[in-house]
């Protein structure tokens, strides 16, 4: 390989601050509204120039009922009528196969499947940012960090003003890819299952004028539209057909992400818009954590999948005579990203075995749906310690959201808005308490964190 040596020179110091969050979505505002409401001063920086990475510029914009600050956001929501419960327009919703989150489903006890209007959160996640008094970095490219004696002394950062830097005295690296943990020279396993390969990435799509109501009229004849897939198929008119898989084609959960058409549809906020998954090919291994090239060649093909699929549905599906195309996400979901080694790796048998910790800092609900071997345990939650956000080798660099110390079983169950947005929470309270008591972050006492996760109710 040829290199190049690039010129020296000095890289000025645009702000000194308490704590550097690097990343804006669901981990990163928990931390930063956590932090801020500290009474210290923080500041965010993210790629995009709206906030809430995969909720919002991702368009993962339907869950379920969550605590803590995702429950604030949902309020400000519902007060402005940017969010509906889709059980109570479409009951028959929760046997729906097409349904991205079914097999998660609890199908007697789930009263809420949530869809909101993505703009309108990245609106709202803006307010609650700047009521805490949070600085916010938008459009901005994180480049580097520079470590001395085992702590970053100052992130780099690039955007239209050039390179810059920011000096903090505590970091959260809630980037989704692990991108801090990487550039400050901390241990970390690749992202793969025990397949060899990580989890597909996936692009998220719009479509509206759809007649949901008809779609799923049809559906009770022909569930899963294997009739009109097969009649497409025979006329040629789907190029990139792959049969999707099932669990136990994979024997893994990751064969939810395989398959084209996908089709996996959901109703949206508003009449007629709908959202649809598309996922990279399964078996071309991409790892878009690490590798660009990867990225594009998953951007490229997906976008040619989801050409292919509306012509598709607009020929052959009822519902979807009149519909078109919406839009199509800005970020690409990577769904698994960088695993940092901490110290302490939250294990896929920790969860399995409903494993207790003298330092816990939050209590997860575990998927179900998501394999167990021999499908028992012995809670519906599980529990994650403090080392579990403290990477090995830097000493004032927290992790939070997927960045968090876990292997690719425990990963499984940690994804999501209200999981990922929580343990940001916890990062937040944990750089505060560093700070309160003058002491680093691997050194503060549980007991003094344990008692601020109580008092704000992340953990109960």
């Amino acid at each position: 390989m040829d290199y190049i040596k690039e010129t020296e020179k000095k890289t000025p110091v645009i702000m000194e601050t308490d704590v550097v969050i690097v990343g804006g979505g669901p981990a990163g505002v928990g931390a930063a509204i956590r932090a801020a409401r500290s009474g210290f001063e923080t500041v965010i920086i993210e790629r995009f120039g709206s906030m809430g990475g995969t909720i919002t510029n991702g368009y993962m914009f339907i869950g379920y009922g969550q605590n803590h600050l995702p429950e604030e956001i949902y309020s400000k929501l519902k007060n402005g009528g940017y969010i509906v419960n889709l059980l109570e327009k479409y009951p028959d919703l929760i046997s729906d196969p097409f349904i991205h989150y079914s097999p998660a489903m609890d199908k007697e006890n789930t009263q809420e499947i949530l869809a909101f209007d993505p703009d309108m959160c990245s609106c709202i996640i803006n307010e609650m940012l700047e009521e805490a008094r949070v600085k916010i970095i938008l459009d901005t490219l994180f480049v580097d960090t520079i470590v001395e004696n085992d702590e970053i002394k100052a992130v780099i950062i690039e955007n239209a003003s050039g390179r810059q830097a920011i000096k903090g005295r505590v970091y959260i690296d809630t980037t989704g890819r692990a991108d801090v943990v990487a550039r400050a020279g901390v241990p970390y396993i690749h992202p793969k299952n025990e397949l060899g390969k990580p989890i597909p990435m996936g692009l998220m799509w719009k479509m509206s004028n759809v007649d949901y109501t008809k779609l799923l009229q049809y559906q009770k004849e022909d569930p899963k539209l294997k009739r009109l897939i097969k009649k497409a198929m025979d006329k040629g008119e789907l190029p990139y057909y792959r049969p999707k898989l099932t669990e136990k084609d994979m024997k893994h959960y990751d064969a939810i992400y395989t398959g084209h058409p996908h089709p996996e549809i959901s109703p949206s906020v508003y009449d007629g818009d709908t959202l649809m998954w598309e996922p990279a090919i399964y078996d071309w291994g991409l790892n878009g954590a690490e590798k660009n090239e990867d990225l594009t060649r998953a951007e490229l093909h997906i976008r040619k999948q989801i050409v292919s699929e509306i012509a598709f549905l607009k020929k052959y599906v009822p519902g979807f005579e009149n519909a078109r195309l919406a839009g199509i996400a800005p970020l690409m979901g990577i769904r698994e990203g960088r695993h940092p080694v901490g110290e302490y790796t939250l294990k896929f048998d920790d969860i399995k075995n409903s494993s207790k910790f003298e330092d816990t800092v939050i209590k997860v609900k575990i998927n179900d749906f998501i394999d167990m071997t021999d499908k028992k345990t012995h809670s519906s939650y599980f529990e994650v310690p403090y080392r579990s956000i403290l990477p090995k080798k830097i000493n004032n660099l927290l992790l939070a959201g997927d960045d968090i110390a876990v292997d690719h079983g425990a990963f499984l169950h940690i994804r999501g808005f209200g999981k990922a947005m929580n343990l940001g929470e916890v990062a937040g309270v944990a750089a505060a308490v560093s700070l309160n008591n003058k002491k680093k972050i691997k050194e503060i006492e549980y007991l003094s964190l344990r008692k601020e996760l109580v008092a704000k109710e992340v953990l109960t």
